[in-house]
């Protein structure tokens, strides 16, 4: 597994498996069962991700799909 830059103050942190980027909390459990090609750290409560077919999509921190882009 790799792992993205953990913000203390947000609580979560990036990181990568076989299947894809996803973000995890402080104690290391993925947040969401999801996989994505690209994502950003959570800021205000959302996050931009790319999806597998490219499409870019805003999601909160339960993993929820806000907007599509």
């Amino acid at each position: 597994m790799k792992l993205g830059m953990f913000c203390k103050h947000k609580n979560f942190a990036t990181a990568k498996d076989k299947d894809g980027w996803f973000h995890i909390d402080k104690n290391g459990n993925e947040v969401y069962r999801e996989r994505y090609l690209a994502i950003e750290p959570f800021y205000n409560g959302f996050a931009l991700v790319t999806q597998f077919d490219e499409q870019k999509i805003i999601i909160d921190e339960k993993g929820i799909k806000i907007l599509e882009i």
